[in-house]
């Protein structure tokens, strides 16, 4: 088996994801640190990944080793499953279903848990939700299962936004309470709507350039998440949301990443 190893960080995997699929890639995944592609053969890669290493190694099925090591995964009163272990959700959880592919947030990543469990903090009853980057749409429908009125998730890659709406009816999430669409804060988009929660698993340096934009999206007092943070750039996202008026600003740690809560500015 030809196994490409690429080392991977929060702001570039997936965009090395799409240049690997697009090489050729039969399957991926992330593995302490790196993100490893699996290939028939090797392939002439672009400049962008080709700081990775080429390993042979012994054949195995990588779906099944894949299904065999993914696990539920507790976020305060969600469980993240795959489909084939919702079996495995305990008593009193509710359920979000997960179908691992190549948009990421099956919520095993340290940041997508704590974005989740933030929310199960929250009373969402009757709340209007944003989820800024939606990617696999896990935040967005995380909200819905735990009340909201309605939650709409945004992506600048319009290649998540089919996989997100299909993990919402996978959920049994209603298309009225849930919604996807291409476009992000702060793109030109002119727009009065406001929301009750914003919660936006992105990194730091975006976190920075949008603070404004999240200022303005959410109603007085409401309550912001930002997670995608390394813990070296925490400053970054303390200053910016420091410059717009944010308050009751609250850190909490998970290895390197952090997640930041906020409470948006009272005018």
């Amino acid at each position: 088996m030809l196994v490409y190893h690429l080392p991977g960080t929060f702001e570039t995997r997936e965009a090395h994801l799409d240049l690997l699929w697009e090489a050729g890639a039969t399957g991926l995944e992330e593995r302490a640190g790196l993100i490893r592609a699996y290939f028939d053969a090797r392939e002439e890669l672009s400049a962008e990944i080709a700081d990775g290493e080429w390993r042979d190694e012994a054949d195995q099925d990588w779906q099944a080793h894949f299904k065999a090591t993914l696990k539920p995964v507790r976020a305060g009163r969600i469980t993240i499953v795959p489909p084939w272990l919702r079996h495995e959700v305990e008593a009193g959880q509710t359920a979000l279903i997960i179908e691992p592919g190549m948009a990421f947030g099956t919520g095993h990543h340290a940041t997508t848990r704590m974005a989740v469990e933030a929310l199960s903090a929250l009373e969402l009853s009757g709340k209007r939700v944003l989820d800024v980057g939606t990617g696999s749409g896990v935040l967005a429908i995380a909200a819905a299962l735990l009340g909201a009125d309605h939650a709409t998730g945004l992506d600048i890659d319009p290649l998540t936004i089919p996989i997100a709406t299909e993990n919402a009816e996978i959920n049994g999430v209603p298309p009225g309470r849930v919604a996807f669409a291409e476009g992000s804060l702060g793109l030109g988009d002119e727009s009065d709507e406001t929301f009750d929660v914003l919660v936006a698993n992105l990194y730091a340096e975006l976190h920075d350039l949008l603070a404004g934009e999240y200022a303005a999206a959410l109603i007085p007092g409401a309550p912001l998440i930002l997670t995608g943070i390394l813990t070296g750039k925490l400053d970054l996202v303390q200053t910016a949301l420091d410059r717009e008026g944010f308050g009751g600003v609250t850190v909490r740690g998970d290895g390197e990443w952090v997640l930041v809560t906020a409470t948006a500015p009272a005018q």
